[in-house]
């Protein structure tokens, strides 16, 4: 079996993996999530963008000066610099564990490296593209433009308002750690939800901009797992067709499968004595 799956090529691996999994696939809410996203969005547009975005500007200066410093975590390059940190030092602590586990951990790793590097890409580039496409003035033009000002395709940072490609870069983020560590689910959210909100406080997005990015980009998060799931990778599909991590079920099976093979051979050890 071992010898076969060897001779397959990645995509015919992936090709098979995806053929045993086609009958577990379940039906999701996108329409039920899509509508609530925009339902969303449009109250934000209609209710607080003008107070919100009127009130940044009275806002204390020390806060504002903290919301900068903390903003920048939603650049890409920052996302993916981090990644990169995170990727060698869990490698590195990877290699003085057993030869089993190592395996498996790297195995892991590079598929849970993979599947936040391409939503955080994904995301960058859908989020980029309607920024320019759409072409919203941002707050500092509000007395010029107000919150209906319009600019399709000019390519003004200016007129790069809507949605807010930080807080996309942030849900896309915190969304794809919420579904890899479901435990600390709520931490990730508020973490998320704080990230976007500065974008407000610096007087760059209006709070509609925020919702919209933060929903693009736990969005795409979301179907790059259900991607992911399809093929096994990373997550397994749940009763509720929800994705869950592998890792615990990987960790245990191999585990287990350790200690049955050490039981092995220390038994004719035991015996002999």
């Amino acid at each position: 079996m071992s010898s076969i799956r060897r001779q397959l090529r990645p995509w015919q691996r992936l090709a098979r993996r995806y053929h045993v999994r086609r009958h577990h696939h379940s039906r999701l809410p996108w329409l039920g999530y899509t509508l609530t996203a925009i339902n969303i969005v449009i109250l934000a547009f209609f209710v607080f963008d003008i107070p919100l975005g009127q009130a940044a500007k009275n806002l204390s200066p020390r806060l504002i000066a903290v919301a900068g410093a903390v903003t920048d975590i939603g650049r890409l390059v920052s996302i993916l610099s981090a990644i990169a940190v995170v990727f060698a030092v869990v490698l590195f602590v990877a290699r003085r564990r057993s030869p089993t586990h190592r395996r498996y951990r790297t195995a892991y790793l590079i598929q849970m490296v993979a599947y936040v590097g391409l939503s955080a890409l994904s995301t960058s580039i859908i989020v980029n593209f309607l920024k320019y496409a759409i072409g919203r003035a941002r707050p500092p033009l509000y007395d010029q433009y107000g919150i209906l000002g319009f600019q399709p395709f000019r390519g003004d940072f200016l007129f790069e308002s809507f949605p807010s490609a930080h807080s996309a870069n942030v849900g896309s983020l915190f969304a794809a750690l919420a579904l890899l560590f479901p435990r600390f689910r709520l931490l990730f959210v508020s973490i998320g939800l704080w990230l976007g909100a500065s974008r407000i406080i610096i007087g760059v997005h209006y709070p509609s901009d925020v919702a919209a990015g933060l929903a693009l980009g736990a969005w795409i998060a979301f179907a790059v797992a259900i991607l992911f799931c399809r093929f096994g990778l990373v997550f397994s599909t749940g009763q509720d067709g929800w994705p869950r991590p592998r890792l615990n079920h990987r960790l245990r099976w191999s585990s287990d499968r350790h200690k049955s093979f050490k039981k092995l051979w220390q038994e004719p050890a035991t015996r002999n004595h």
